[in-house]
């Protein structure tokens, strides 16, 4: 008996047109749509928001109503969760979310109000998310948590550290839905005070005095006075067990003078001044 040996061409093209044939409106498959997967073929690029055909650049799902593509569950542009519905991917990138933080004013004023916001940005926004903030102060080891609020429907959020929270430089983050911010550092100066007779007489001795909050006993000041332009040291005096200082000075020449008291910065504050202080000294 005589075999009929049929070329392997012929076989190959023999079974594409049964594909076709069902992938035809005629065919049993016609009414389903075909499923396009940047997974299962090759020459579809796995991309956001719509998968395009890797060999012309066009867009299939619009070329056939009857193609719907669909994220891979590893795209990581396009979280199946957040971005991807059945019939298409997301019509914008999804972006990382991240925990953003910043405060006013910067730097702030010892015992002023002292605002910090900052958002959770994500697509979509988290609505109700709850955030804590932490704070080191200065000279802690570590940070402790001292306050909780949630986000509004876009994201955003605000704790507002009322007057005397804050007094010396401290760090901050906040931390929500298992995000955590930058670290914020938040300065500080001090509010120094100088008081004085507004005029004297030349020769005369008079009482410069103030205090400095937050406490720094133990600390030089510097009593400065303006001339030419220049601010000059002409006293030193260190503050007391309850952060106050007094000297007393004598000025030799009439005329009106400039003076101030400056804190040199340190660990805990930025360097800070009083307000001036304007003295007659008469002749």
């Amino acid at each position: 008996m005589r075999r009929l040996i049929v070329p392997s061409s012929l076989l190959s093209l023999a079974a594409s047109l049964c594909v076709l044939a069902m992938l035809s409106p005629a065919g049993a498959a016609g009414s389903a749509p075909h499923v396009i997967c940047p997974q299962q073929r090759s020459n579809i690029v796995p991309c956001c928001p719509i998968p395009v055909n890797g060999t012309n650049g066009t867009n299939r799902a619009s070329s056939s109503p009857r193609i719907v593509p669909c994220c891979p569950q590893t795209n990581t542009c396009c979280p199946p969760t957040a971005c991807c519905a059945q019939t298409a991917c997301c019509a914008t990138p999804c972006t990382p979310a991240a925990l953003t933080i910043a405060s006013s004013p910067e730097p702030s004023t010892a015992g002023g109000k002292v605002v910090i916001s900052g958002a959770v940005t994500s697509n979509p926004p988290p609505a109700g998310a709850q955030v804590a903030l932490w704070r080191e102060l200065s000279g802690q080891p570590s940070f402790h948590q001292v306050a909780q609020t949630a986000t509004d429907s876009a994201g955003h959020y605000k704790f507002t550290l009322k007057r005397g929270m804050v007094n010396a430089d401290q760090r901050f983050y906040v931390t929500a839905n298992g995000l955590q911010s930058p670290t914020l550092q938040q300065h500080v100066k001090a509010l120094v005070g100088l008081a004085g007779p507004r005029s004297v007489v030349v020769g005369q001795a008079m009482l410069l005095r103030g205090h400095v909050t937050p406490s720094h006993a133990g600390q030089v000041v510097l009593i400065e006075q303006r001339k030419g332009g220049q601010w000059i040291v002409i006293a030193r005096p260190r503050l007391g067990h309850g952060s106050n200082y007094g000297v007393m000075h004598r000025f030799m020449r009439s005329g009106t003078i400039a003076l101030r008291t400056v804190l040199p910065g340190d660990s805990r504050n930025l360097s800070s001044g009083s307000g001036t202080l304007t003295v007659t000294v008469k002749s």
